[in-house]
């Protein structure tokens, strides 16, 4: 039978999900976690791998077991380090495929605009002068819409030649000090939505302008930008199976 899962984790305590030799990883301490229980190995797959230093509250994988457990989520759990945490879990289909069977993601980038405060070095990215939201809004507008974003992520064409991706809605919020870019789009590719995010910000600093993005966007060069924001400002939010809907 296959499970859907969904759990948050601090990424601040891995090198990323994707098991790696030597490191600590999230994928690794779920096969564990469930492989104790079910005493035997369980493979576990993503709905898409997130870097060292970044956080998710809704990352998606799925697994098979052999039969049913009672209070699975909660033993699972039990067997989990306190900066991972299984929120739900669900018996699916056996053609449900956490990966092929997405239709969207939600990541969420969080900066701090206040003072710098070294509790929270970890969670956020920390910006010093003050930032210009409205000019954030309109360098955001850029890239919404249906665009080949070879020019902002770090994935070679060898790996994957199509990089044409839909952002749905890109959202700036102003939480006092704090400051959430929201991307909802169909897919990201590597380092994508950190070198967006940081591209936001520096048109929030009067650094560059919308015109200057879009002549970025349209080289579909990946010498082009040279923007990249710090993992710890970001969180996978959410991972939809159903059809976009405006959030």
């Amino acid at each position: 039978m296959r499970y859907k899962a969904t759990v948050s984790y601090d990424g601040s305590q891995f090198s990323g999900w994707q098991i790696q030799p030597d490191k600590i990883s999230v994928q690794q301490c779920l096969e564990q976690a469930i492989s104790t229980i079910a005493n035997e190995p369980v493979k576990i797959h993503g709905s898409g791998r997130t870097d060292g230093g970044v956080h998710a509250y809704g990352q998606v994988f799925h697994f098979d077991l052999n039969k049913s457990y009672r209070d699975l989520r909660r033993s699972i759990n039990s067997q989990l380090p306190s900066s991972i945490y299984i929120r739900t879990l669900e018996e699916v289909s056996e053609d449900f495929h956490s990966r092929y069977d997405v239709c969207w993601k939600h990541y969420d980038y969080l900066i701090n605009n206040g003072e710098y405060d070294p509790l929270k070095r970890n969670y956020c990215c920390f910006e010093r002068g003050k930032l210009d939201q409205e000019k954030m809004k309109k360098a955001a507008e850029v890239f919404v819409g249906t665009h080949d974003f070879t020019s902002f992520n770090a994935t070679g064409k060898d790996e994957i030649v199509n990089q044409e991706r839909t952002i749905y809605n890109i959202n700036v919020a102003d939480c006092g000090d704090m400051i959430c870019l929201s991307f909802y789009g169909s897919g990201f590719l590597r380092y994508m939505v950190r070198m967006m995010a940081q591209t936001i910000i520096e048109a929030g600093k009067a650094k560059i302008s919308p015109e200057e993005i879009r002549e970025m966007l349209e080289k579909k060069d990946k010498q082009a930008c040279h923007y990249n924001g710090d993992p710890q400002g970001l969180y996978l939010m959410e991972v939809g199976y159903q059809p976009y809907q405006m959030q």
